[in-house]
């Protein structure tokens, strides 16, 4: 029986293979969320997009139709970071919150993964919400919240109530 740190040295060696294999269509394995968002985007039909700083995915004939991906597992809820509380009277904050809130209106659609708790590649159920009703929940909670700058975030329940499920394994 292989010991824990030869094990360990194997699974380095096959991820190395991998990581290699990625690279070779253009795809940084390590990317955060890369993985999982090309899977859902060959689920739903779209064409993944790689940068960090745009949409998920976008539509496969026309790039200016975009889609943002939402994750969370089992029991719990999908999430945007950085979204600043607006104030007309500070510029630099009002500012801000318009930038974050750009993250939601470039966007046909959103959709909302969850996913196994065990196996975050294990894609379970996905919804499609509407971007306005994502800038209206977002608005709501960003006014509930003390803080300048929130994380937000929206459960299967939201998201059965908002949206529709367009995908189950």
């Amino acid at each position: 029986m292989a010991s824990k740190d030869e094990n360990i040295e194997k699974l380095i060696e096959e991820t190395e293979k991998l990581e290699k294999k990625w690279a070779d269509i253009g795809v940084d394995l390590f990317q955060p969320g890369a993985i999982k968002e090309i899977k859902i985007a060959k689920i739903l039909g779209h064409s993944w997009i790689s940068s960090k700083h745009d949409a998920d995915a976008c539509d496969s004939n026309d790039y200016s139709i975009k889609y943002e991906y939402l994750s969370g597992s089992e029991g719990g809820a999908g999430q945007i970071d950085r979204f600043f509380k607006d104030d007309p009277n500070d510029k630099k904050q009002h500012d801000s919150h318009l930038k974050s809130m750009d993250r939601v209106k470039r966007n046909k659609c959103f959709y909302l993964i969850f996913n196994s708790a065990t196996m975050k590649t294990d894609i379970l159920r996905i919804y499609e919400l509407p971007t306005s009703v994502i800038e209206e929940e977002i608005s709501r909670q960003l006014a509930n919240s003390n803080n300048t700058i929130s994380h937000v975030s929206f459960n299967e329940n939201f998201c059965k109530k908002n949206g529709k499920l367009i995908w189950e394994k």
